[in-house]
């Protein structure tokens, strides 16, 4: 098999990781990055041994080298970029979440199913090892029928983590670019896909999002705190996000952390960290029979979760397959969050087929 060679679109912060895999793949390589800033794509391309940079992503198109595109652009330009991606004939890997909107989704598969390219949206959180675990034992039914998730996520100071400057996350803070908000439509879409993959498709939800000006017409949506129900059982869901202003985060990547915990008939699951690491001991414990089991050896440092969701695209990509998230998967993820959304806004309960735009 030919040498896969991938196009960059949008080569800011996130795209250190989504380029691991590639520069491990003796199969595949960079070929060529795309960003609006023409010295950031230059750059990029120099550190990653890539043969192109450009700073329009149509030229990209057109380059017939080209075989597959990871779209790492503000959520604004996902159904725009993809659909033009797809139209040209590459497969796509797209940046979470899907789209704005249900219609810009539904234009998004569609496309896909015309041009029988793959189209997939990165959901790095399905690929980190101790959630990989944590869905192993749930589907074995370590701790019996599971019958509750609690999700807890901390934002902390910007001056822990990596440093990100202002234009890389300015845009998250605003409806039309972003969507919603960084907390809860942005990050919150991993959320959103956890708890689903975990405990399945939601019925209904209620939300509260306190959505704060900061000034020069950037919006904030923090704190918040969301329930819900999912459709089998009596399975219910819980999340709570805060800001802490002052809280330097111990992370090597983003300054925030998360945690989860899972009730089932039988037993608890803990999952103590993801994209950070605040918490000392296992990554992932687990509570049946009044003995606890700790997985100290399970790999939890979060880059790893996007090597991982990068092999499973190059991989369905030479064997002609589908791979998470598939295009319906991010709708009904994204339908999920839309309906948080609106019960925020209304202050009501709301049941996600509410949601058709």
């Amino acid at each position: 098999m030919d040498k896969l060679r991938v196009g960059f679109i949008g080569a800011g912060r996130i795209a250190d990781l989504h380029a691991l895999v590639y520069r491990e793949n003796p199969d595949a390589e960079i070929y060529a990055v795309c960003d609006s800033q023409q010295e950031v794509a230059e750059s990029r391309a120099q550190e990653w041994g890539a043969q192109r940079w450009l700073s329009d992503y149509r030229e990209l198109l057109r380059d017939e080298v080209v075989d597959a595109v990871e779209i790492l652009t503000p959520h604004h330009l996902h159904a725009e970029m993809t659909i033009a991606a797809l139209e040209a004939g590459k497969h796509v890997s797209l940046q979470k979440p899907i789209a704005l909107n249900l219609s810009q989704a539904d234009a998004m598969i569609a496309a896909a199913q015309r041009s029988g390219k793959l189209f997939r949206v990165c959901e790095n959180f399905r690929y980190y090892p101790p959630y990989v675990k944590a869905k192993e034992l749930l589907d074995e039914g370590a701790i019996g029928e599971p019958l509750s998730i609690r999700v807890k996520v901390i934002d902390g100071s910007p001056q822990s983590g990596w440093p990100v400057p202002p234009e890389a996350w300015r845009w998250r803070l605003t409806q039309a670019e972003c969507g919603g908000g960084p907390a809860i439509f942005d990050h919150g879409y991993h959320i959103f896909s956890i708890v689903m993959h975990f405990l399945g498709p939601v019925e209904k939800v209620f939300a509260w999002i306190e959505w704060r000006e900061t000034g020069q017409g950037l919006v904030a949506d923090i704190p918040a705190m969301i329930v819900w129900k999912h459709r089998e059982g009596m399975r219910y869901g819980s999340w709570e996000t805060v800001g802490s202003p002052e809280l330097m985060v111990r992370s090597k990547y983003y300054a925030n952390d998360e945690w989860v915990e899972i009730t089932g008939s039988k037993g608890v699951i803990w999952i103590n960290r993801c994209s950070g690491m605040m918490l000392e001991g296992p990554p992932l414990v687990l509570y049946r029979d009044g003995e606890t089991r700790a997985f100290h050896t399970l790999e939890s440092d979060w880059a790893v979760s996007f090597v991982h969701a990068g092999r499973d695209f190059l991989t369905a990509i030479s064997e002609a397959r589908q791979c998470s998230l598939t295009g319906s998967e991010a709708r009904e993820i994204l339908q999920f969050s839309l309906a948080a959304h609106r019960s925020a806004r209304e202050g009501r309960e709301v049941r996600p087929e509410e949601m058709t735009d």
